[in-house]
C-alpha cells in the first residue's frame, strides 16, 4: 500500500468519489476485494465504486444499493470480486461520520502506473 496526493489520481476520484475533499488517498495491488462493511454502524460506513484506471466511469448499477438492505440480509457483504487489469476499485464511505480516506485497489499488473506517478 502506498500513499499518494489525491491531485495525482484526480481522474479516478472524479469517476467514482467526485465530491473527496481530502489531500491524500493509499493505492495497492489487489486481485480481489472483498465487501465489507455496508451498513452503518458507530458512525462508518463503506462504499465500494469502479472506473478504469485512466478514470473513465463503469456502469455501476449496484453501488448505490449495496448499502441499503438490511445487515442481516445483504447480499453485497461478504462478496469478493475481481480486480480487472486496466480497473480500479475504490474504497470510501464514512469513518465515524466524517469522509473516510479513499483506498484505491488496482490490479496488479498495473501498479507499476501507480509507483512511477
Amino acid at each position: 500500500m502506498i500513499k499518494m496526493k489525491a491531485k495525482e489520481v484526480k481522474a479516478i476520484i472524479a469517476a467514482t468519489f467526485p465530491d473527496y475533499k481530502k489531500h491524500d488517498v493509499y493505492v495497492g495491488a489487489a486481485e480481489k476485494v472483498t465487501l465489507h462493511d455496508l451498513n452503518w454502524s458507530g458512525g462508518s460506513r463503506s462504499e465500494y465504486r469502479a472506473c478504469t484506471i485512466d478514470g473513465k466511469p463503469t456502469e455501476n448499477k449496484y453501488a448505490a444499493a449495496m448499502h441499503v438492505p438490511a445487515p442481516w440480509d445483504n447480499m453485497f457483504e461478504g462478496k469478493t470480486v475481481d480486480v480487472p487489469e486496466g480497473f480500479v476499485i475504490v474504497r470510501g464511505g464514512y469513518f465515524c461520520g466524517k469522509t473516510a480516506t479513499l483506498f484505491i485497489n488496482v490490479n496488479p499488473a498495473n501498479m507499476p502506473k501507480f509507483i512511477t506517478a
